[in-house]
């Protein structure tokens, strides 16, 4: 099993390795939050390197490039390293082909998350805490309490992390609303300006796509609840976040390709304290199904595999175990 680390020991130990030469990492396909809290942290880490297991979205690459031009990742894993420091995940097999290189790596390996656990991985010691609604939060207290300042882009990119992981900020507590608070005021922005950055051109092509899956979908009531799901032809968690945003209560939609299977689940706040319900653990059960992992947020989780042909049974066995709580609570 994965040590558990505490904050402070957290913070110590990154006290202790300040001038360490580490490589900073996060999850396959980098969100915001993903590369906004990995640049971050490499302000304190100054001699360690950035690096995507493969690439970063759209929306991430828009957002780097709207705050500093000059910001860039690297895409190789570096020869020489003292450990690896991997943030937004908490197993080795979210870091696509980075996988195999931390598992054969003989310094230290630490992860720094906010999803649900996870009861696989073995590797390293870990940083968890479910209370916080991104990476992106944690590495906002992380750098406070190592006494860093933080500075006008380093706001801006904590900023849109916490924003993007927030779920139009449902999710968010008294804290995220504080933090949000300090780094308007350390990058000297209104929020409007920062939600500038989320104001994507969305080309017709995909917009199309995105109607005609919705259109597509599965519809049912399952006591006083909306449940949607079904097959998408492109990104699953764009089609289950707009399934959200129209009234569904839970969205679960899945996505293939030649190679892997991709499952996302949303549910609609605060529904998962009112039906005990964390999607996370829902989609690490069904993990097994498509032979891969699974786990994240009570009302965001996904799940992802190599067996392409098991996910439409893994999104049936999802959404009977959804079901069920749903009917129960009449």
């Amino acid at each position: 099993m994965q040590k558990p680390i505490s904050f402070d020991e957290l913070v110590s130990l990154l006290k202790k390795n300040k001038d360490g030469n580490f490589l900073i990492t996060f999850h396959s396909m980098g969100d915001r939050d993903a590369v906004g809290s990995a640049l971050a942290l490499s302000t304190y880490l100054k001699n360690s390197v950035v690096s995507t297991p493969d690439f970063i979205t759209g929306n991430t690459r828009r957002m780097l490039s709207s705050i500093d031009r000059k910001l860039r990742i690297s895409n190789t894993f570096p020869d020489r390293i003292d450990g690896v420091i991997i943030l937004d995940a908490n197993n080795t097999g979210a870091l696509g082909a980075f996988e195999k290189h931390v598992r054969q790596l003989a310094g230290f390996t630490l992860f720094i998350d906010h999803h649900l656990i996870s009861t696989k991985e073995k590797t390293g010691l870990i940083f968890n805490d479910e209370k916080y609604n991104s990476t992106s939060s944690i590495i906002c207290d992380l750098l406070e309490g190592l006494d860093s300042e933080i500075g006008q882009n380093t706001a801006l990119l904590l900023l849109n992390g916490i924003i993007a992981d927030s779920a139009d900020l449902q999710n968010s507590t008294a804290h995220t609303f504080m933090q949000i608070s300090s780094l308007l005021e350390k990058a000297g922005v209104t929020y409007s300006k920062v939600m500038s950055y989320f104001r994507e051109e969305v080309p017709a092509q995909r917009r199309y796509e995105l109607i005609k899956d919705l259109g597509s979908a599965s519809i049912e009531i399952a006591g006083d609840f909306l449940i949607a799901h079904g097959k998408t032809s492109g990104h699953a968690n764009s089609i289950a976040d707009a399934a959200i945003k129209v009234g569904a209560d839970v969205a679960v939609f899945w996505s293939e390709t030649g190679k892997e299977v991709s499952i996302s689940a949303r549910l609609r706040p605060p529904l998962d304290d009112e039906l005990q319900l964390h999607l996370g653990k829902v989609m690490q059960d069904i993990s097994t199904l498509i032979g891969g992992n699974g786990g994240g947020h009570p009302c965001a989780a996904g799940a992802y595999g190599p067996r392409t042909g098991n996910g439409k049974m893994a999104v049936i066995e999802a959404i009977a175990e959804i079901r069920q709580r749903m009917e129960s609570s009449r």
